[in-house]
């Protein structure tokens, strides 16, 4: 079983290095998570000349920003910010379950005009969505459809696992590194998202993260919260791989602190699509 795995994940790096060489300048919409930096890192692999795109705003929090400069600069990628906000957007401020296509169509929007803008209009733009994301409730798929641009990890069929076996196996740092989505998908739908309540949950899910980093590396990779995420459903909820005991009160300070106590926790189960397991 092992092998097949194996073997399938070989084939779609080879598919994936196929599709990265038709392509020699390509403009990456970098989050700075797994994905966009893998596929970065393989362009990079490939001979292509990338530069990296990053939009910060209110629905990312500055430090994940920050980092994806850095890590784009250190390895001579030309790094091409710009601000995007979505909370001007209808369907964002109302919360809808469209959020996301209207969010990711104005982003790319932004991402085009910044590279005209740049002189850069001739890279072929290019985002990390990979094989797990078409199996999932990704309203944004059909603005990056319709936007024409490439996804070269899920044309590959590399799934998120994949993705991290292959970066482990090509040297790219933190292979292991958790996934962030963008912090609008902490609120529950209809629920009004401001600046100033999206800085409360970045900031509330910073120090849960010092807490995670410092318990994992005082008791070993099992330790921690795993991975997790603060729901407002709208009552706050923190969801969890686990929830040791001993973290308990560090967790609740924190919690506290930027005003989300009382909370619910939540163990187990599938920390991505928290709010779109019920009929949509």
């Amino acid at each position: 079983m092992v092998g097949v795995r194996v073997a399938g994940d070989m084939a779609s790096e080879a598919r994936l290095r196929e599709a990265l060489a038709g392509l020699p300048r390509v403009a990456v919409a970098l989050s700075g998570g797994i994905d966009s930096r893998f596929l970065c890192h393989m362009a990079l692999a490939c001979g292509c000349d990338v530069a990296a795109l990053h939009a910060s705003g209110p629905h990312v929090p500055p430090e994940e920003s920050a980092a994806a400069r850095e890590w784009a600069q250190v390895r001579g990628l030309r790094f091409i910010s710009f601000v995007h906000d979505p909370l001007s957007l209808p369907e964002v401020a109302a919360n809808s379950r469209e959020r996301c296509y209207a969010c990711k169509r104005a982003l790319l929007g932004g991402m085009r005009a910044v590279l005209e803008a740049a002189g850069e209009e001739g890279r072929v733009l290019c985002d990390g969505g990979n094989a797990d994301d078409q199996r999932a409730f990704r309203p944004g798929l059909r603005a990056v459809a319709e936007a024409g641009v490439r996804s070269p990890l899920a044309e590959a069929g590399l799934a998120k696992s994949a993705i991290r076996e292959l970066a482990r196996a090509t040297g790219l740092d933190r292979p292991d590194q958790p996934s962030r989505p963008c912090l609008l998908t902490r609120l529950a739908y209809g629920m009004e998202p401001t600046a100033s309540l999206l800085a409360r949950v970045a900031a509330t899910e910073a120090a849960l993260a010092a807490l995670d980093a410092a318990d994992r590396e005082a008791t070993g990779p099992e330790g921690g919260f795993g991975e997790f995420r603060l729901r407002l459903a709208p009552e706050p909820v923190l969801q969890c791989g686990r929830f040791p005991e001993r973290l308990a009160a560090a967790a609740q300070a924190s919690l506290a602190q930027h005003g989300f106590a009382p909370f619910s926790v939540v163990t187990g189960g599938e920390v991505s699509g928290f709010f779109d397991a019920g009929p949509r």
